[in-house]
């Protein structure tokens, strides 16, 4: 009788030892299959302020330009940097906000202010806050929503989204969950826009892109041009404190358009 007991609660054990195991393990291992939405996750960057020392090129046709950035980040709110010659002289200042980007010319005394609607008609291009942030710290400038469309396939996560006059098509990794290439074109005309990251390093236990390339083809009266600007960060800090973003246009400083 003792017997039937112990081998009637050792069954039970056994049982739920078994609903324990099944419900605890991988159920994609069990043949469980998951969409794409349900299996993505993105490795986001943890700061409310980050600073960079990056080395920065610029071209744009037969203009270049290469330069030392300080680069200071209030996360979803501001954007500060400097721009220095390889002797350390500072030669621009600027700020990018929510609605506006300012830049000032501190070796010729001048600077420009544009709202985003204007840099937009400029360029005829959707830019935004994200998209700049996005640049440097290589998180997804659109949130991710039921509406988009996830596709898995080559180990890596492909979503494509539509914001506004947008249509974004991003690659995220499947290895650090990273984005690794993003491609957004508008849907009036053939302006594009690419950005592709690379070389990964952690940073506070997550993986940080340490170069980010941007590439902008635009039409302006008729003629095809391409901006691009390469970024390579020697050095990324979470600051534990607030920063400060000194900035301010001396009077004698003209506007330029």
């Amino acid at each position: 009788m003792l017997a039937k007991k112990t081998t009637k609660r050792a069954s039970i054990l056994v049982f739920t030892l078994m609903i324990l195991l099944i419900t605890g393990c991988n159920k994609r291992f069990l043949g469980f299959k998951f969409s794409p939405r349900e299996v993505l996750t993105i490795e986001e960057v943890k700061y409310d302020y980050i600073s960079t020392r990056s080395k920065i090129k610029y071209k744009n046709g037969e203009e270049k330009t290469k330069a030392t950035a300080n680069i200071r980040i209030k996360k979803d709110s501001l954007i500060w940097f400097t721009l220095s010659n390889g002797v350390g002289i500072e030669g621009v200042r600027g700020k990018i906000t929510q609605d506006s980007v300012i830049v000032m010319d501190r070796i010729h005394r001048q600077y420009a202010a544009y709202s985003f609607q204007e840099l937009n008609q400029r360029f005829q291009f959707e830019f935004n806050y994200a998209i700049f942030q996005a640049i440097i710290i290589g998180d997804m400038p659109i949130p991710i929503t039921k509406n988009d469309d996830i596709v898995e396939k080559n180990n890596n996560f492909y979503v494509t989204q539509r914001v506004s006059d947008l249509r974004v098509s991003s690659m995220v990794s499947s290895k650090n969950r990273r984005l690794e290439n993003l491609f957004a074109t508008t849907l009036r005309n053939d302006n594009t826009l690419e950005l592709k990251y690379g070389e990964f390093k952690p940073l506070e236990e997550k993986p940080f892109a340490y170069k980010a390339l941007m590439v902008l083809t635009y039409f302006q009266e008729g003629k095809k041009e391409e901006a691009e600007i390469d970024i390579e960060h020697n050095r990324v800090k979470i600051e534990e404190e607030s920063l400060s973003f000194p900035f301010s246009i001396p009077d004698r400083y003209d506007k330029v358009k």
